[in-house]
């Protein structure tokens, strides 16, 4: 089987997936109540949530930069934050591709070392998590009993329910993973492969470990927790705008905020393109807890989504041909 088979067969399966959760979304939904809400939400609205997710998103290239500077890596933030947009943009093409193409684009523009990009994406990631359980113990606490029931029983046990099918089988196919690693390595190291492979690997393995050091080395650790909490407040602000945009969730305030922002953040952890499907069908779920009926739910899910779908692809466009086809050649930027 040949990588672009490979790759085009995942392709297929994420995008039969959105279709799915789409098709669960919207089956019983009637067509002219979502047409209706459509004509009739308030677009100022949607606007100034567009702005504060740029906002967010230049933050996200702050925080980004801050664990670049302990690796000596220095590059223009309009080149950071050009490359998270790309990022965006290629999650639309392919799930979580975004994390190798923003590295990608950095060693591009700016000859920054791959290996060790990866390792500070996987700091950011680590940070996004907290901010997450965060915001899900404070839905958690403010309203236990309103919330709680829907996260526990919505959320986390379908999640977490194939846990319950853990058996021998398991236990043996992660044993054979591990001893195949091994086994792998050992002959990397042995140069079967040959020194060309091994220096790859050896180079990969150290940049990666440098980029997770980046948390040790960092000097400005509070500002990177605070660019932690800002980006999440821009979230959650940004979410609360949106609620102005339908008339069924105007009346909802900043606190269920929190609950919806928690609910939509793991309606896009679901490994589909951009979040299709998942995050309508999960985001219209959650307002019915608010006595929102679906077809209301998912007018303001879609009116979410699609506008920061067409607002990441805009911008993550105009960045791709900022950077790679405006841009003036630049020397290494690692000191």
């Amino acid at each position: 089987m040949n990588d672009n088979f490979k790759k085009t067969l995942n392709y297929l399966v994420f995008f039969g997936l959105a279709t799915l959760l789409l098709y669960l979304a919207f089956r019983k939904v009637d067509v002219n109540v979502l047409i209706n809400g459509f004509k009739e939400a308030n677009y100022f609205w949607v606007a100034m949530s567009l702005v504060v997710a740029t906002i967010a998103n230049l933050f996200r290239a702050l925080r980004w930069k801050l664990l670049m500077e302990p690796l000596g890596i220095n590059p223009p933030i309009k080149h950071v934050f050009g490359a998270v947009l790309i990022g965006y943009l290629a999650n639309f093409a392919f799930p979580r591709l975004g994390e190798i193409t923003k590295c990608g684009t950095l060693k591009k523009t700016d000859n920054a070392p791959f290996e060790s990009l990866i390792g500070t994406v996987v700091v950011e990631r680590a940070a996004d998590l907290s901010m997450l359980l965060l915001c899900v113990i404070l839905a958690f606490s403010i309203k236990i009993d309103f919330f709680g029931d829907f996260i526990i029983h919505k959320i986390f046990i379908p999640l977490f329910s194939k846990g319950k099918g853990f058996s021998y089988t398991s236990v043996i196919i992660v044993a054979v993973f591990f001893l195949f690693t091994y086994i792998l390595l050992h002959l990397i190291r042995k140069n079967v492969f040959g020194h060309k492979v091994k220096s790859r690997v050896k180079s990969m393995y150290y940049g990666i470990f440098d980029g997770l050091k980046s948390v040790v080395r960092m000097k400005r650790r509070g500002l990177f927790i605070s660019y932690s909490f800002i980006i999440w407040g821009l979230y959650l602000l940004m979410t609360y705008l949106l609620f102005f945009s339908t008339e069924s969730t105007s009346n909802l305030t900043i606190i269920d905020g929190i609950f919806i922002l928690v609910v939509g953040s793991f309606g896009m952890v679901v490994p589909v393109q951009g979040g299709f499907g998942a995050f309508h069908y999960i985001t219209a779920m959650g307002l019915g807890i608010f006595g929102i009926s679906q077809a209301d739910g998912l007018v303001f899910a879609t009116i979410a989504h699609e506008s920061q779908s067409l607002l990441l692809i805009a911008l993550g466009a105009i960045s791709m041909a900022v950077l790679f086809f405006r841009r003036n050649p630049k020397d290494p930027i690692i000191s």
